[in-house]
């Protein structure tokens, strides 16, 4: 809310000030008392509205910095500067003039308020709104602020100087009446000449913006030779002491415990309604075939593709796999092309509920059904009675509906359980959208976050339970002798009809609750020893703003998702050495939430809004910033290569929320690009 009322000040403070520039920048002449001082009335009116938008937009930047400082350090820069100080010049220098013209309306009086004391102001405070919209909507700054805020001043300072040299020349002829206007077809013609100039520039400017926003057709995601950073279209650098991803692979000499084989394919499938998805699948089904493993053992997976035009790859979310069996293609692998075959082997070290699915064109291939549940039972496995894996999960039906759905279960689901029996239910939020969800009849324990196991759960009622994509939580109660009932309730009316249903026969009623309050999971279980905390020693921080704004981006004009103000591949990337203690700061100031998941290793929360970890050690490898929240986590550099860090939601990683943490002397051979078939995102 207060991210939209400062962005509707910032509009309104550009039509405001620049109609006032515009009246007061026209040239005196001689007009009625009465004509005169609606003028001049039209002028303060103007300048009374303009100066309190100016207080509405300090007001909007005031109160999102009491949310966190990192919101406004951009506008407290930047923006606020370059409208509030000339707006107040407008008040010393315009105002007096305005209001002896209104009390003495004449050509004099009308003549002493286009002095450049009270002209230049409104212009200098209508180019300082276009600045504070431009810098909102268009060009979001983040820290380093220094050089962006110089060149913005110095430019307004300049523009000023130009307006106030224009203005002492103008109003001394119009004090003497000695202006010489050209006859009706010369200002015609210099009409039409200023926006046929005005028009071309314009469109040299679009075409230009739209040509340097496309994407190189390859580009390594290592360092380069060539100086040219992180992500550069030149060659990747290797030499001595440099090691391969190639090299950091799972064992291959060893004989697998377990094996198993995905075929991505084509395939119809039939939702529980009746309606019908044109997927893609593993194995022929969506999702894929459960993969189930004891932790410390060898898996094999073999990954055939039966897709007739498009290539694909498996990534293992939330299992710190050597680097490369990582699968991602253009960083750790080529993508498996059409008639393809990739063989993946690691030994996963974690335990818990995870998940795999393809990492090439993530916002397609998941979303059409290329995904599946990747559970890994600890040495000694709690027992339950029952074992379930429920995907949330949209479809694109034939008719283009997104359909929501429990795995293909469209409509209410009934499973039953004895009462008495344990139950777990293993949540995934597989879509692009958070999810929220009730458990309605039976407290529960929340016993796992995204895999890993939360210290001393206690029972919860009354909660919704907010996953976000990507995320996996893990829920257990003892069944009651009355139904239990799972809703997904973000659009509660539709739920009605959706869900699962649990009881001792399969029937039964139970109606959703609709909780208003969240569950927290950094308040949640009891306090447990972390190899490291907020009081430890990092090597390095690093604080990453992120914002939507409206630009050009691989040649279209669209709404892109930002890094610290960049957007892939010039987002800022992060470089770590084997052994370091690393702290990431996210601040979400942008118009959505943004999932964020590290590659290759788990993350310890260590506060959320400024408020420490007073539960249980929260470890995760997907992080839901929502829309106004400040996140602080923490992770060891244990796993060398080169990992993507992203937003979960596709469509906001395929507009630029993609980075990557590298270790220091860690190179890859392949490449991404439009032209390499690989297509990381």
């Amino acid at each position: 809310m207060l991210l939209n009322a400062d962005m509707q000040a910032a509009a309104l403070n550009v039509l405001v000030w620049t109609t006032a520039a515009v009246c007061a920048g026209r040239w005196p002449v001689e007009r009625s008392a009465r004509r005169s001082r609606a003028r001049a009335v039209t002028l303060l009116a103007l300048l009374g509205l303009g100066t309190l938008l100016v207080l509405m937009r300090i007001t909007t930047v005031t109160l999102m910095g009491r949310q966190s400082p990192l919101f406004v350090t951009d506008r407290l820069a930047v923006a606020l500067p370059a409208l509030v100080v000339p707006a107040v010049a407008a008040l010393f220098g315009t105002l007096p003039r305005l209001v002896a013209w209104s009390r003495r309306p004449s050509l004099r009086s009308r003549t002493a308020a286009f002095a450049p004391t009270a002209v230049v102001p409104l212009q200098t405070t209508a180019l300082g709104a276009m600045v504070g919209l431009w810098t909102t909507l268009f060009t979001v700054l983040a820290p380093p602020l220094l050089g962006p805020a110089l060149l913005i001043h110095s430019a307004m300072v300049l523009f000023a100087a130009l307006a106030w040299f224009r203005q002492t020349r103008r109003w001394p002829a119009a004090r003497s009446g000695a202006r010489r206007r050209a006859s009706r077809p010369v200002r015609a013609l210099r009409t039409v000449a200023a926006l046929t100039a005005v028009a071309v520039a314009g469109t040299a400017l679009v075409n230009l913006a739209a040509a340097s926003s496309r994407l190189p057709d390859s580009m390594s995601m290592g360092p380069s030779d060539g100086g040219a950073g992180h992500h550069s279209a030149g060659k990747s650098a290797t030499g001595a002491g440099t090691t391969s991803v190639t090299e950091l692979t799972g064992p291959r000499d060893e004989r697998p415990d377990r094996r198993f084989t995905l075929v991505a394919a084509e395939r119809t499938l039939r939702l529980a309604s009746g309606r019908t998805v044109q997927a893609w699948a593993f194995n022929g089904q969506a999702p894929g075939p459960t993969l189930r493993v004891r932790q410390g053992e060898l898996v094999e997976v073999t990954v055939r593709n039966r897709l007739r035009d498009a290539n694909v790859s498996v990534h293992w979310h939330g299992v710190d796999v050597p680097n490369a069996e990582d699968g991602v293609p253009g960083i750790t692998q080529e993508a498996v092309r059409p008639g393809g075959t990739h063989v993946y082997r690691f030994r996963p070290e974690e335990s818990g509920t995870h998940w795999y699915h393809s990492h090439q064109q993530t916002s397609v291939q998941q979303m059409k059904g290329l995904f599946g549940a990747l559970i890994i039972d600890p040495p000694k496995p709690d027992p339950v009675d029952h074992d379930w894996f429920l995907a949330m999960h949209s479809w694109q039906t034939r008719g283009d509906d997104s359909v929501p759905a429990l795995g293909l279960a469209d409509r209410l689901e009934r499973r039953r359980a004895a009462p008495g029996s344990r139950v777990r239910l293993r949540l995934l939020n597989s879509d692009r959208l958070t999810h929220e969800f009730s458990l309605t009849g039976v407290p529960f324990r929340v016993t796992a976050l995204d895999g890993n196991a939360v210290h001393g759960p206690t029972p919860v009622s009354d909660r919704k339970l907010a996953l976000g994509a990507g995320a996996r939580y893990d829920v257990e109660f003892v069944m009651p002798d009355h139904p239990v009932r799972l809703t997904e309730i973000q659009d509660f009316v539709g739920a009605r009809d959706r869900g699962l249903l649990i009881s001792a026969d399969g029937r039964g009623t139970a109606v959703p609750d609709l909780p208003s309050r969240a569950f927290d999971p950094t308040a949640y279980g009891t306090p447990a020893p972390t190899p490291f905390g907020p009081g430890s020693r990092f090597a390095r921080t690093k604080t990453m703003i992120f914002d939507n704004e409206i630009s050009f981006y691989d040649g279209r004009f669209r709404i892109t998702w930002t890094l610290n103000g960049r957007t892939f591949p010039d987002a800022p990337h992060l470089t770590v050495r084997e052994g370091d203690l690393v702290r990431l700061r996210f601040a979400n100031r942008s118009h959505f939430d943004h999932p964020m998941h590290l590659h290759g290793h788990h993350v310890l929360v260590l506060s959320r809004n400024g408020r420490p970890v007073t539960g249980s050690p929260v470890w995760l490898d997907t992080v839901n910033v929502r829309v106004g929240e400040v996140w602080e986590v923490a992770f060891r550099a244990d796993n060398p290569g080169i990992w993507m860090d992203h937003c979960h939601i596709g469509e906001h990683a395929v507009l630029g929320m993609m980075m990557h943490l590298s270790y220091e002397n860690v190179t890859t051979p392949y490449r991404v690009g439009e032209g390499t078939g690989n297509r990381a995102e």
